[in-house]
């Protein structure tokens, strides 16, 4: 995947692996989960860019095999 991605497929992975949104701190959602350090994404347009896309599937890929489609 060489592209930026909707922001919503980021939320629902985060939700769906316990993440929550905790915070906007414009441009910025604030991911938060429990003895994790917090991801804070930066998003432009609904749109998030490319290399933090691979970043998060790279962590959640890490964590248990699923990343963004």
């Amino acid at each position: 995947m060489a592209k930026d991605s909707d922001f919503g497929e980021i939320l629902r992975l985060f939700e769906k692996n316990g993440w929550v949104l905790q915070r906007i701190w414009s441009p910025y959602r604030i991911f938060m989960k429990e003895e994790e350090l917090p991801w804070l994404i930066p998003v432009h347009e609904g749109k998030v860019d490319y290399e933090y896309v691979k970043k998060i599937n790279d962590y959640f890929e890490s964590k248990d095999g699923q990343g963004v489609e």
